[in-house]
């Protein structure tokens, strides 16, 4: 659903999970919370950067695909999930919402720029 330089962010974290057997389907976007890979961090996640850096790239990008859990689980209490829920909420607008394989997908754009 991303555009080649679109911004891409697992929400949670643990939903980076869903993309490594499909790498084609990530190809072009820009990972904005990963600090080491699942490879480098030994981990089926990686690691991410902390919530200000987070929060900081997130402010700095125009448009963001959101790969989330479906409607109705519980949110991690987390600071670095907490950040991305917040920045959205405050300075992106859903353009629009696919639902693959038990995911949410979402494209969210800077208001007016859907």
């Amino acid at each position: 659903m991303g555009e080649p330089g679109d911004a891409i962010l697992y929400m949670p974290l643990r939903r980076r999970v869903w993309s490594l057997p499909y790498p084609d389907a990530v190809s072009g976007l820009r990972d904005l919370a990963l600090y080491r890979s699942p490879v480098a961090s030994r981990t089926l996640y990686g690691t991410e950067v902390p919530a200000p850096v987070i929060r900081s790239r997130m402010l700095e990008t125009s448009r963001i695909v959101a790969v989330r859990d479906p409607v109705g689980q519980p949110v991690d209490a987390i600071a670095e999930e907490a950040v991305k829920r917040d920045v959205l909420a405050a300075h992106f607008e859903e353009c629009r919402t696919r639902e693959v394989k038990g995911a949410r997908v979402t494209v969210l754009a800077r208001p007016g720029a859907c």
